[in-house]
């Protein structure tokens, strides 16, 4: 599974202290990244889930127009929300499954909130977006977007590395954890996601 970790303590400020690999493990990271194409892959390989209680959630996140909101904003109908990066390979490989499976489950009034960790906040990851063809829907249900420069949100729930995603049942009370990218607008897991949060 292809997985972008963040450092325990994500700032932008230890992204600029780094150093650069050396040759060795360049060539380490080449040679694997080489290999993943040909490494065999099952239709469903992945397991679902487990159903887990939801993680804390209390940090604000701002919306397109720099609004501040939280995620318990949207109690009431069912979310899943995606920890992403325009710097993520395997994030932006995902992003059109994503949209598409917005669209696909509009009929259970999912909210699939991206929450972008860019630093360079709406100014970087919006135009990003937009030129993918993703952008938000009207109404409350559908695809939203959240900005979160400083990872504050993602580091409370626990999370990791992107793409991370939590499925939210409609009271908030249970949640599923989704490490790395999935095919979101697959069959399969559209079905999946109607029995969990229906």
């Amino acid at each position: 599974m292809l997985y972008t970790r963040l450092l325990p303590n994500y700032q932008p400020k230890t992204c600029a202290k780094m150093t650069a690999l050396s040759r060795r493990q360049f060539a380490s990271v080449i040679g694997v990244t080489l290999l993943v194409p040909f490494l065999p892959v099952s239709a469903g390989a992945t397991p679902m889930p487990d159903v887990h209680p939801t993680p804390s959630m209390q940090a604000k996140i701002l919306d397109v127009e720099g609004q501040a909101f939280q995620i318990s904003d949207f109690k009431g109908i069912p979310v899943l929300v995606n920890f992403w990066a325009t710097w993520c390979a395997p994030c932006i490989a995902e992003l059109p499954a994503l949209n598409q499976a917005a669209i696909s489950l509009a009929d259970i009034n999912l909210v699939i909130l991206l929450v972008s960790i860019d630093r360079g906040g709406p100014d970087k990851a919006l135009p990003f977006l937009q030129d993918r063809g993703i952008v938000e829907t009207d109404g409350k249900a559908g695809m939203r977007f959240g900005f979160d420069r400083k990872a504050n949100l993602p580091r409370e729930m626990g999370v990791s590395g992107v793409p991370t995603s939590f499925l939210l049942s409609s009271d908030q009370a249970k949640s599923w954890l989704f490490k790395g990218p999935y095919e979101w607008d697959q069959p399969e897991m559209l079905t999946h996601i109607r029995s969990l949060v229906g």
